[in-house]
């Protein structure tokens, strides 16, 4: 039998049984679809995460100091720390795994542009914490070395902070008042998003001023000059996130005179130890379990509906055998009438698949959703292993339907099925 014949065999098939048929096809199709759909969504949700947690501050970790734990030292001796500018530049000299490191200072101020006045997280940073932050520019520029070197009074501005405050006729060279001293805005920040790690208000809500001039400003409370809130760590390699980490403890420690591996004294955040800690590779695996055996149930439907074929088709398949037919066209036969319906079972889940990735991921659709929520909203991510990996799901399953029903229809003993009839 002709290819061609198999194909038309494999369609009347489909029509002589339309429920039977709708239910096998529709296993077979919903789940090549979700192998896509649900193998792209975990693809875009893994880089939704990534973009949420590096939003902060690419391969950035934060240190900050805190207190001597009662582990190392007893509960009357239990003393603050702090870091300085210092502390800063001896670690951005001796660290190896470190690529930049900054100090950072943070206040809430009181901000005034003609007739709006509100609270801001307002950050002194220098050009190094800048990058480690890594935001775009919507107009004007960053803090810059000479702005830190000068304690220039010059701020830049978040994107929601700049709505708030500014509205649409502030922009870069108006003059905000904090806490009561002018600064002359120089750089607005482009919309940086939801962050999922933060230390305080999201960077579209803060302002940044010279480190020098914050320090000038807003003196701390315990009377030390140059006193920073937390040090800022772009990693290297954040592979080797564990290592630097063990690396800045020690530097820092030894400048504090603290043990190393007191983490109540040097405290730390990173982006990068979080997304670790995300079970995304356990939810890849059972995403493709739930697809995988959503195909393998669509198998057994045909599976099924190729034995009633080779028993209905018993008469038929005896007279070929008994005419001259060999037993491996038989096979043949079956197989090929299998493979259209498990292909064409491919076919339509592949493309499902695809346009409902495409359609979940378009600009149209997520044109209209708050860009809060839609940072938060995974865009599934087509790549063509993934088509490929469902393909050979599919060719698998089709195959193990295939084999015992053209077994079956092969091993018909001609004599016995004519005499029966």
């Amino acid at each position: 039998m002709s290819l061609s014949e198999s194909v038309r065999q494999a369609f009347r098939l489909l029509r002589a049984h339309p429920l039977r048929s709708a239910l096998t096809l529709f296993g077979l199709v919903w789940g090549t679809a979700a192998v896509i759909f649900l193998a792209s969504w975990g693809a875009g949700l893994r880089q939704m995460n990534e973009r949420a947690f590096q939003r902060a501050g690419k391969n950035m970790a934060m240190f900050w100091a805190g207190h001597v734990s009662k582990e190392f030292s007893p509960a009357v001796d239990r003393r603050f720390l702090w870091f300085t500018m210092d502390d800063v530049r001896a670690l951005r000299a001796r660290s190896r795994l470190a690529e930049l490191v900054s100090g950072e200072t943070r206040i809430f101020a009181a901000a005034v542009f003609r007739a709006r006045a509100m609270s801001f997280d307002t950050r002194g940073v220098e050009p190094d914490g800048e990058a480690i932050r890594g935001p775009q520019l919507a107009a004007g520029r960053l803090i810059s070395h000479s702005d830190v070197d000068q304690r220039r009074r010059v701020l830049v501005i978040g994107e929601r902070a700049r709505r708030r405050l500014l509205g649409p006729e502030g922009g870069v060279g108006s003059v905000v008042r904090l806490d009561g001293q002018p600064f002359r805005v120089v750089g607005i920040l482009a919309r940086v998003g939801t962050q999922l790690i933060r230390d305080g208000d999201q960077i579209d809500d803060q302002i940044w001023v010279p480190i020098s001039t914050h320090l000038l400003l807003w003196p701390n409370e315990f009377g030390i000059d140059d006193r920073v809130r937390s040090v800022l760590v772009r990693l290297r390699d954040r592979r080797l996130l564990d290592e630097s980490e063990a690396e800045v403890r020690r530097i820092l420690a030894a400048r504090l005179r603290v043990g190393a591996d007191d983490k109540e004294a040097i405290q730390t955040s990173s982006g990068v130890a979080m997304l670790r800690k995300l079970p995304l590779d356990q939810q890849d695996l059972l995403n493709f379990v739930i697809s995988a055996t959503t195909i393998l149930i669509g198998g057994v439907g045909v599976l099924t509906m190729m034995l009633d074929a080779v028993r209905e088709r018993r008469q038929e398949i005896g007279i070929r055998l008994a005419v001259g037919a060999r037993r491996r066209d038989v096979l043949t036969q079956f197989l090929l009438e299998t493979a259209v319906i498990v292909g064409l079972g491919g076919l339509l889940g592949i493309a499902f698949g695809v346009t409902g990735s495409l359609v979940l991921g378009s600009e149209s659709l997520r044109a209209g959703i708050p860009p809060e929520l839609n940072d938060l909203i995974p865009v599934p991510e087509l790549h063509a292993g993934t088509i490929l990996s469902a393909v050979g799901i599919l060719s698998g399953t089709g195959l193990l339907a295939a084999l015992i029903p053209a077994q079956r229809a092969a091993a018909v003993d001609p004599a016995i099925t004519l005499r029966a009839d």
